[in-house]
């Protein structure tokens, strides 16, 4: 931090001196600000934070510390001297919250504010996007950018064409954890799901395990040669062919969703629906859906009507929509641990911010346990202890199913506990805010109530003095995370602000993420233990390689995110070609000439018949059309494409460079055929008696939703790869390494250099 310049700005706050537009005569105005209308003196910390995030930063600061303002002091400075800003929130809940708590500082600055959620009416929005600063999610900014991909006129569109600024709260989440996860708008204009999929889940319901395998590495199912024989047969065509790939696919779909998919850890049933879980969050997420079949696989598996998501015509991923900003910056309390990821993918330095009082929070090393039934019991004795010196204690657990069990048996023995489940942030905020009250028990999948304190003693603090003395809160985690951010963030609710805390954290050799790393094989035999043992294992040597595995697992999906954006490049770079072209026919910094260069003598027609200037504005809403209609089939193609891609590695090549060549050739060729479709639709205009008889093809309605893109389809490899690394040798008792496939011998490009070229500089 530059505590030279915090000085000087309280000074001069303290000093009643502050008028010019210099950062530290502003960053003094709204120091004073927050005293006069809040009541609240902003510590040097904040100001520091403050302060790194108008450098671009991504600022750690830890639970408690007061993230919130400095984002005023960010804000305030870049819309006083600058331009707008997006403050870019969690959820519905913080954004409102954050708005209605600070308005009274903006307003004292004379900074216009506004806030946007699911439910501001679309009328509302351009004004509201007028404002100088704007709370709203990422992902309803980025929904309303997809919107306006589909509107036909210039006053329908709503999201601001020159962006300037976002700073991203709780970025971790959002910058790295949903950062891959598209945004798709989808209009009905097209025919859905023709029940088909119903009546292929039923077909393949009793394939049994001679049928199918499962590649673990890249969580994908596939046929053997005995099950393709038997699809063959129940279905009596060649499943391979080519035209039959859509079958295959909602083949390996119904068999995945069956076999592989668990509800009440993949996804959960509410009321008629599948709603997914966030496998970082462990929690629900509505408004996310499976990819291609697999949604209405698993709407099949259950008996519930297949529903109709249309025809996408547009999507973007959240990582680069925020690069859609020319400034930006993040915060939140675990951004050291993904610093490379931030500076590589994004540009941003991390900076640490110091907490303002030292930390008290006792944290134990991981406790490992023979199974999970081991490890119920420990975690199970941990809460009775707590609870019976009314010590308040939350528990992270790894999947609802696991709350739910959990909570089943502390009610058995008479604790009571408050489940964290629902898809509601306000009300699931109300209760993790009373989490640190005499004896509460909460429990709750990893990341409940982001953005909200757990205060010792309740949300006033009235019985702080109690709370203290019974140790703090206490904090239990049921499992080992496949990120050691997550495992942070769940110790940070304990010890805010200097508070006493605990945290224990228990993992068993059975858990998934030990039996998907191989644990077993990373320990020496003598460490490892082959038969049952009671309480916890104190092996040095196995602790060791347990703490391993999360690094492991992290590297990997890291690896994950880079192979992705290798693949998705290319749609982004066409994407915002497409995006530009068509934003400029609406807003009339480009007007068509497509009909007047490449059919001349039927514009002459045309314009002699309705009128040269009226002719040439249904040519641009004409053209706009087209470039949905183009850029729909182009989402169609690439994924078409996705699903057949892992074939070319048989043939020695790169299924990376394949696709982007792939998607470049059709981009191309499927642009050059413009001119000769819009000669056709001025062929059909000509043969109208008026021009409003022509209508070209337009969605009557649309919608949004989140897309789970795991990029799954990139990571497969072909069945004749996958008999060769699945009948290898036993040797000294153990299996031999897998030999990388050709996608795994991609060169990793974690260098700046490569994402650099990809992007250019921020």
């Amino acid at each position: 931090m530059d505590n030279k310049l915090i000085n000087e700005i309280i000074s001069l706050a303290e000093n009643g001196g502050a008028r010019g537009n210099d950062i530290t005569s502003i960053y003094a105005q709204v120091y004073n600000a927050l005293e006069n209308t809040l009541g609240i003196t902003p510590y040097a910390e904040q100001i520091g934070a403050a302060l790194a995030l108008s450098g671009h930063n991504m600022v750690q600061m830890q639970t408690g510390e007061g993230k919130t303002f400095s984002a005023v002091f960010a804000a305030c400075y870049e819309a006083l001297t600058g331009g707008q800003v997006m403050i870019l929130t969690f959820n519905d809940y913080l954004a409102r919250r954050d708005y209605e708590w600070t308005k009274p500082v903006y307003d004292k600055m004379g900074v216009s504010l506004g806030c946007i959620t699911a439910d501001t009416p679309r009328e509302d929005r351009r004004r509201i996007y007028s404002k100088k600063v704007v709370y709203l999610t990422a992902k309803e900014a980025g929904f309303d950018y997809l919107r306006d991909f589909v509107c036909f006129e210039p006053d329908e569109m709503v999201f601001p064409q020159k962006l300037n600024f976002a700073i991203v709260d709780e970025a971790d989440s959002i910058m790295i954890d949903e950062a891959r996860i598209p945004l798709v708008i989808a209009g009905d204009i097209a025919a859905e799901d023709d029940g088909s999929t119903a009546e292929v889940y039923e077909k393949v319901s009793d394939f049994t395990d001679d049928d199918y395998g499962i590649d673990e590495d890249s969580r994908n199912i596939y046929l053997t040669d005995e099950g393709a024989d038997r699809a063959e047969s129940i279905f009596g065509c060649d499943i391979y062919a080519a035209g039959n790939t859509g079958l295959l696919a909602k083949i390996c779909a119904c068999l995945k969703a069956r076999v592989m998919l668990e509800e009440d850890k993949d996804y959960i049933l509410r009321d008629g629906a599948v709603i997914l879980v966030d496998e970082f969050t462990g929690r629900a997420a509505p408004g996310r859906v499976f990819p291609g079949d697999l949604q209405a696989a698993v709407e099949a598996k259950h008996g519930l009507t297949i529903t109709s998501r249309g025809r996408i015509m547009g999507n973007i991923a959240l990582q680069y929509f925020l690069r859609l900003f020319p400034k930006l910056a993040g915060m939140t309390g675990t951004a050291m641990q993904s610093r490379e990821e931030f500076d590589t993918i994004y540009g941003l330095p991390t900076q640490e911010i110091p907490t303002r009082l030292p930390c008290r929070r006792i944290d134990h090393p991981l406790e490992m346990y023979f199974d999970k039934t081991e490890k119920r019991k420990a975690v199970v004795e941990a809460i009775r202890e707590a609870h019976e010196i009314s010590r308040p204690v939350l528990v992270g657990t790894e999947s609802i199913g696991e709350s739910e069990e959990l909570a089943a048996e502390l009610n058995e023995r008479g604790i009571e506990c408050a489940v964290l489940n629902a898809k509601n942030d306000e009300a699931e905020a109300d209760i993790i805010s009373r989490a640190g009250e005499p004896g509460a028990v909460t429990i709750s999948t990893n990341m409940a109530g982001r953005g909200v304190d757990i205060k010792l003693g309740g949300a006033d603090c009235h019985a702080k003095a109690e709370v203290e003395r019974a140790g703090g809160l206490l904090v239990l985690a049921t499992a080992m995370r496949e990120s050691s951010r997550i495992t942070q963030q769940l110790r940070g609710r304990a010890g805010r602000q200097g508070d006493v805390g605990e945290s224990r954290f228990f993992a068993a050799l059975d858990d998934e993420i030990m039996t998907r790393n191989d644990l077993r094989s990373l320990v020496s035999g003598r460490h490892y233990p082959n038969e049952r043992v009671s309480g916890p294992i104190g092996d040095k040597s196995l602790l060791k390689e347990a703490e391993r595995v999360q690094r492991i697992s992290e590297g990997s999906t890291f690896d994950e995110r880079v192979k992705l954006m290798k693949y998705t490049m290319i749609g982004e770079k066409h994407r915002a070609m497409t995006f530009e072209k068509r934003t400029a026919l609406l807003d009339g910094s480009y007007s068509a000439d497509l009909w007047q260069k490449h059919a001349p003598d039927l514009w002459d027609k045309a314009a002699e018949k309705f009128g040269e200037e009226e002719l040439q504005r249904k040519q641009d809403i004409v053209l706009a059309a087209l470039l949905n209609e183009f850029w729909c089939d182009y989402l169609d193609y690439t994924a078409y494409l996705r699903e057949g891609i892992h074939l070319t590695q048989i043939a020695g090549r790169n299924p990376a460079e394949e696709y982007n060549i792939a998607c470049e050739e059709y981009y191309q060729g499927a642009a050059e055929s413009l001119p000769d479709r819009m000669a056709e639709k001025l062929e059909a205009i000509l043969e109208c008696d008026s021009l409003d008889d022509y209508q070209p093809l337009m969605p009557t309605r649309t919608y949004t939703y989140l897309l789970n893109d795991s990029g799954e389809e990139f990571k497969r490899k072909p069945l004749l790869l996958s008999v060769f690394t699945d009948n290898e040798e036993i040797a000294d008792g153990k299996p031999k390494s897998k030999p990388e496939s050709p996608a795994d011998n991609e060169e990793k490009p974690q260098k700046k250099g490569f994402f650099a070229k990809l992007f250019g500089k921020k």
